[in-house]
């Protein structure tokens, strides 16, 4: 996770220097989580900012916790559950403005996620690099948006075996946000 906080208040001090406006928010989502092939979903809190140029490209950073539920890796993987996860992630894209009040959001994303999972005392963290991309209508303070992003976790369980696997997300997002 030190790479990952790293990047992400490195992205936030450079584009606080040249920002234009900023933009601050909290959102909850509720996504389709897929984990090692397997379906479940995915209820998550973010925190974030975006530090919006004069040119209207935008550089931001956020933090998101994550409550997984997912019965199908459950039944497939012999009992062990999906717990939670978190990550920290740096959008990047473009604002394109609609109006005094609204504007909308286009952008990737790169990141940082980390992923329990357990099965009585045997329990593992799946670590890795995260990708995506996503689209957040701004209206006023209510914030909008679909994301998608996937990452490569790796890890070991307490027992020896290896994690390698792939988790994809795709996430509806409904949040508050305060301009500066």
């Amino acid at each position: 996770m030190k790479l990952g906080t790293g990047l992400l208040f490195a992205a936030l001090a450079s584009g606080a220097a040249q920002a234009n406006e900023q933009d601050f928010y909290i959102a909850g989502s509720i996504g389709a989580h897929e984990f090692a092939d397997e379906t479940g979903e995915k209820f998550a809190v973010h925190v974030g900012a975006k530090n919006i140029a004069d040119n209207n490209f935008f550089l931001g950073g956020e933090l998101e916790f994550a409550l997984l539920n997912n019965d199908d890796f459950e039944k497939t993987y012999g009992g062990y559950k999906e717990d939670y996860s978190y990550s920290a992630n740096i959008p990047v894209g473009k604002r394109f403005h609609m109006g005094s009040e609204s504007s909308l959001d286009v952008y990737g994303l790169v990141g940082y996620s980390s992923l329990r999972i357990y099965n009585g005392s045997d329990d593992a963290t799946g670590d890795g690099f995260r990708w995506g991309a996503g689209v957040d209508g701004n209206f006023s303070n209510l914030m909008v948006g679909l994301r998608y992003t996937q990452g490569k976790l790796e890890g070991s369980l307490n027992s020896g075996q290896k994690l390698d696997d792939t988790e994809k997300n795709l996430s509806l997002i409904l949040g508050y946000r305060i301009k500066l």
